[in-house]
């Protein structure tokens, strides 16, 4: 069998929504080739046994729903590659317009940021890459912890980032002057209607936060402004349909009139506001 021919044959056997580049994506990681080696090697035969044998186990795992960025273990994120597992929530492109927003503010000064329920560090670590930032990146599932870690080290960023095992807060009092957050903000009725990609593989308490889907955005609004420095930005992601409820807590716990911003897909995701 050619390599281009193997590539066609799993095409056909991909479910509806997957795309092409993850059969791609598996025979590299498989026989350990690049994109650009596996283009060369296309009209080649396969002589590789134990690439094939891995190939056949990752495409299993592929079609029966398990997240491409977990066969893989690790995802790509603001032009970054983050490692991920299980333990962690798999970064999503929406994600990228907090990040984005985040750094808007930051600019080019020395700031504190506070990154609640940090999962794989993607949002501390790009801030710390493209700021002058130093960010606490805080997350209270060990295992989460233990690839958040890795990623620092990766990136080599021990003395920008620091983890720390908590969760909403900093048990020590202390100020920042940012607080980001992508919380949980799924309902527990978003969850039951969730794919099975979702369901089976990505950890739920990274997703859902209770009966409504709020719950951790209001605990995160209600405590902010004990470690918010005067002036401090607070930053959130939120859920569909999320923006009123969001703008009335902040109303009680003492918060500016937020701004906020769409999604690609026209829905407010991003909501900011000062104390």
């Amino acid at each position: 069998m050619l390599y281009r021919e193997l590539f066609a044959a799993h095409l056909g056997r991909l479910k509806k929504g997957e795309l092409s580049s993850a059969v791609e994506a598996l025979i590299e990681k498989s026989f350990a080739i690049s994109r650009t080696q596996f283009w060369i090697k296309k009209n080649q035969p396969v002589r590789d046994a134990s690439g094939m044998r891995k190939f056949k186990r990752y495409f299993a795992r592929l079609i029966a729903d398990e997240p491409l960025a977990y066969i893989l273990k690790e995802k790509e994120f603001f032009g970054e590659k983050f490692a991920v597992s299980p333990a962690v929530l798999i970064p999503r492109p929406e994600t990228e317009l907090l990040v984005e927003k985040a750094l808007e503010l930051l600019g080019r000064g020395k700031m504190r940021v506070l990154d609640i329920g940090s999962g794989s560090g993607n949002i501390a670590i790009i801030l710390a890459l493209k700021s002058q930032a130093t960010v606490t990146a805080l997350d209270a599932s060990r295992p989460a912890l233990k690839v958040l870690r890795k990623n620092i080290a990766s990136f080599g960023l021990q003395n920008r980032v620091r983890p720390l095992h908590s969760e909403f807060f900093p048990r020590k009092a202390q100020n920042f002057d940012m607080i980001i957050a992508n919380p949980p903000y799924l309902s527990q009725r978003d969850w039951q209607d969730s794919p099975p990609a979702i369901k089976l593989f990505e950890p739920r308490t990274a997703l859902v936060a209770g009966p409504a889907g709020t719950e951790a955005l209001e605990k995160i609004i209600a405590g902010a402004g004990d470690y918010l420095s005067p002036d401090g930005h607070l930053l959130l992601e939120i859920g569909h349909g999320q923006l009123r409820a969001v703008c009335a807590f902040l109303k009680s716990a003492g918060f500016k009139k937020p701004e906020w911003c769409r999604d690609y897909g026209g829905i407010p995701r991003v909501i900011s506001t000062r104390r």
